[in-house]
């Protein structure tokens, strides 16, 4: 697949693409996405298979920007319930949703702030977030106001991505979050502070081989924690 191939499926779907985007492979379909800045949420997949999904379960996806995560989702699971994600950006709710098009994913697009917990009360089973890693002022901060915000905790910190997940889930629902793993023993602290416990733990290397990356399943009973390596 290709660039031009997913280009001809969003004009035969009807499905606007913007001189700043550009449309790229993704899984078994693609993505439209915005040219320059990063790749959103390369581990997409990565979480999608780590993700101890049902038929039928109800998905929130904090911060979903341009809803990779929600597709990927809906690709290695398509029995799944109803979608939504949500976001505070407007720009990237936009893309979202012709995402959704473009994907036949079916899911929802909520503008809101995870601080201000939006969403209906233990509604999902299962929550995803792959939040900003990094607090104020840590290292390089883009200049770009989007890319800035979505990698640093300008509006929510990792906290409160925590409490939101535990405010939306279901009794015996569970989170899945992606964080950088320099910053594991935040997660896991904001985790505790909502009353959600670690269940299952995995490292993500990247291209040296080191652990850069957690994926980390969280509940609200408790239980011993696997941990592995991929």
């Amino acid at each position: 697949m290709s660039g031009r191939e997913g280009a001809a499926r969003a004009a035969s779907r009807g499905v606007s693409v913007g001189r700043e985007e550009r449309v790229v492979p993704f899984g078994d379909g693609f993505l439209i996405r915005s040219r320059g800045g990063f790749e959103p949420c390369p581990w997409a997949f990565d979480l999608a298979r780590f993700t101890p999904a049902r038929p039928g379960d109800r998905v929130l996806d904090l911060g979903t920007g341009g809803g990779a995560l929600l597709i990927a989702l809906a690709q290695i699971y398509p029995s799944l319930g109803p979608k939504v994600g949500l976001e505070l950006d407007p720009a990237a709710c936009d893309q979202a949703r012709r995402n959704a098009r473009l994907a036949d994913a079916a899911f929802a697009v909520v503008r809101g702030d995870v601080r201000d917990r939006p969403v209906a009360p233990r509604a999902f089973d299962l929550v995803v977030a792959n939040p900003p890693f990094y607090p104020r002022g840590w290292g390089r901060e883009s200049a770009d106001a989007r890319v800035h915000a979505a990698t640093h905790a300008l509006n929510g910190t990792v906290e409160d991505f925590a409490a939101a997940a535990a405010q939306a889930l279901a009794p015996h629902g569970r989170g899945v979050f992606v964080f950088d793993s320099g910053q594991l023993a935040a997660l896991l602290l904001g985790l505790g502070a909502a009353g959600l416990t670690a269940r299952a733990l995995r490292f993500l290397t990247d291209d040296r081989g080191s652990p850069a990356r957690v994926l980390v399943v969280a509940g609200r009973d408790g239980g011993g924690l696997q941990v592995d390596r991929a």
